[in-house]
């Protein structure tokens, strides 16, 4: 006769099994969206339909990991609940235009799709490719294409890494450039510090699996950056990441192709020009890129002043990298006359 499981052993594996349950369900639930199409949808027949899509499923108490993310995982359900009923309003309201012959069929919406990413649950995605440029520094570049990252102006994924004291957790810009096999693929910028995170993240090679959970965003839309008539850029180390975003999006978007845009880059020496090859390829007319290395010909106050003119005084900033160069540019930029500044 076997003995009877301990009532805390038995409780244990009770709850795992319903974890499991619940990973499973999720999975389920995302093969079944990547199949279908979310909607206003014109059939084969020439007949209209809406589609809707599931809601976001609400996490356990339990899947929070009490690591301080930003935002929460049930931060971010709120938000993607709030965001989900605002897009089934506006999806019935086009339905409803539709049938009643109020929008011609030739307007209708693109149907949702669905990338890699979630944003309530990380995901495991595996690193293809890491590249160590310094030995202070890894480019993690990840086996998933731009169709499985779809990030907005300002968005970013967080990354987790399960260590034995507890999760740890850090956000992420993922720059979206060609990788060593030609497709474009989400690279990861890690400067490596003394700390449990980057000990993890600096041990990883082709074929580990990285966590992380996206797209988020913990700032305003960046959009009005490119309101003024002139955008001023300045990124130092891996904040260039944020940074290239931005510019990639102004590229992209045929209404800021005749905005004045100078972007500033410090980095400690020329080795550490990240991105600078794909900056200069992107031929934007109206682009000025300076670069101001550390170890030569550091940014000072006096040096941004000669960057920028009277017509930059109406100007709007974005700033990224570590605190005191955040602090150091807003001052400067201040005294110049910009105000309008938003660091990252």
């Amino acid at each position: 006769m076997s003995k009877p499981l301990n009532p805390a052993v038995e409780a244990l594996m009770q709850e795992i099994a319903r974890a499991k349950l619940r990973a499973e369900e999720r999975r389920q639930q995302k093969l079944e969206q990547s199949r279908q199409q979310y909607g206003v949808i014109q059939t084969d027949s020439g007949q209209i339909k809406l589609r809707l899509p599931p809601p976001p499923t609400k996490p356990s108490p339990d899947e929070c990991c009490n690591s301080g993310c930003t935002p929460c995982i049930m931060d971010t359900y709120i938000s993607q609940l709030h965001a989900y009923e605002e897009n089934v309003a506006r999806l019935r309201q086009q339905y409803q235009q539709q049938i009643s012959g109020e929008l011609p069929s030739c307007h209708l919406a693109e149907p949702l799709s669905f990338g890699l990413l979630d944003p309530l649950k990380f995901t495991g995605v595996r690193v293809m490719h890491v590249d160590t440029p310094t030995n202070d520094m890894r480019i993690l570049v990840l086996e998933a294409t731009a169709a499985d990252f779809v990030l907005a102006l300002g968005e970013h994924v967080q990354i987790r890494a399960d260590l034995k004291d507890g999760p740890l957790t850090r956000p992420f810009t993922p720059v979206m450039i060609p990788a060593h096999d030609g497709t474009v693929r989400p690279h990861i910028f890690v400067r490596l510090y003394a700390n449990p995170l980057s000990s993890h993240l600096g041990r990883l090679q082709a074929g580990d699996q990285l966590k992380l959970r996206g797209p988020l965003r913990t700032h305003e839309n960046l959009t009005w950056l490119f309101s003024a008539p002139v955008c001023v850029l300045a990124a130092a180390g891996t904040g260039i990441a944020p940074i290239f975003q931005a510019l990639e999006f102004a590229r992209l978007n045929s209404s800021y192709q005749s905005l004045r845009i100078v972007l500033v880059q410090c980095a400690r020496n020329a080795s550490e020009q990240w991105l600078a090859r794909n900056i200069r390829d992107m031929k934007m007319p109206r682009l000025e890129y300076h670069v101001f290395l550390s170890n030569t010909h550091r940014l000072t106050d006096d040096r941004l002043r000669q960057l920028l003119d009277e017509e930059c005084a109406d100007a709007r900033a974005l700033i990224c990298g570590p605190g005191t160069f955040n602090v150091d540019v807003s001052s400067w930029l201040a005294g110049i006359g910009i105000r309008d500044v938003q660091c990252l």
